[in-house]
């Protein structure tokens, strides 16, 4: 190099400007520093979008399962504090919803208020989850249901003409739901509604599934008032208010399946529904036990 400069005086040549070269240098640095401040900000962007996209579809399901705006607004305080990556996720397992409950707890106090909203709101997730498969039966253990053998019948009201009715009133969404249906029901409607008879399978504080004939006029989404007819029931079943979630064929039974949700529920009745719930589970058990008993004595030496 140093021997380059000394030649351009010889060869009559202007010396190199090096100022001007650590001007292009400096330029090309910046330019450098530039680009890849915007290819983070473009990252940072993107992710904010995606986070964003994430919570608004956090909310819609959350309204799908039937939240109040209250709680869907505890429920994001507890899926931050939860550092939960996707927050829709929590309202698709109780596990997971127990454990980032959990989680927050650690990070953030809540008051008296916020967990009786977070209680309620965990009841209305599993209240919701009413069609039970394999996949599901930590889902199921969470929500004690038993088997059962009771005649009932059941006021169908589709859905289109409950939705017609909501637009009357006002309120909260479950209160003029409930009042809807009633009113279409009642003495003074017009509605020409379908009677069925039914005959419940098993039974949750969540909801019921029923045994209707193949030519039961319903679809998913109707909503229906649960009457019960049998005398052995232990708790009275008058026109209980519930939305049909679910309908399935059972070809073995020769009959559908109604997997029904509990719109409300009294809170005595709740209670008397878990209480029959675990008094059967006990009996079960004990039963079991007794069974076993003379067999292991039998082979005691």
């Amino acid at each position: 190099m140093l021997a380059l400069l000394a030649a351009n005086s010889y060869l009559g040549i202007e010396d190199a400007n090096l100022q001007h070269i650590y001007w292009f240098v400096g330029a090309f640095g910046i330019l450098a520093v530039c680009l890849l401040v915007w290819r983070l900000v473009e990252l940072l962007m993107a992710a904010r979008r995606k986070q964003k996209a994430s919570w608004n579809t956090f909310r819609q399901l959350a309204k799908t399962r039937g939240l109040k705006p209250v709680q869907i607004e505890v429920l994001m305080l507890v899926a931050r504090q939860g550092s939960v990556k996707r927050p829709p996720k929590v309202l698709g397992s109780i596990q997971l919803f127990d454990k980032t409950v959990q989680k927050a707890q650690e990070n953030y106090e809540f008051s008296e208020k916020q967990l009786i909203l977070i209680d309620s709101i965990r009841k209305k997730l599993v209240a919701s989850k009413v069609k039970w498969t394999p996949q599901t039966s930590a889902e199921r253990r969470q929500l004690g249901r038993t088997n059962c053998s009771w005649n009932a019948r059941i006021i169908l009201v589709a859905k289109e003409i409950v939705e017609r009715e909501m637009l009357k009133t006002t309120g909260d969404d479950d209160e003029r739901l409930e009042a809807a249906v009633a009113e279409l029901v009642g003495p003074n409607s017009d509605e020409e509604l379908t009677e069925s008879k039914v005959q419940i399978r098993d039974i949750s504080a969540g909801g019921a599934a029923l045994l209707a004939s193949k030519a039961f006029a319903g679809a998913a989404g109707d909503f229906s008032l649960l009457c019960g007819e049998s005398q052995r029931i232990p708790f009275a079943l008058d026109n209980l208010c519930g939305e049909i979630r679910s309908i399935e064929e059972d070809v073995e039974r020769g009959c559908l399946v109604l997997h029904f949700r509990f719109l409300t529920l009294d809170p005595e009745l709740r209670k008397a529904i878990i209480h029959y719930i675990y008094e059967k589970r006990e009996s079960k058990v004990a039963k079991m036990n007794a069974e076993q008993t003379p067999q292991s004595v039998a082979g005691s030496p």
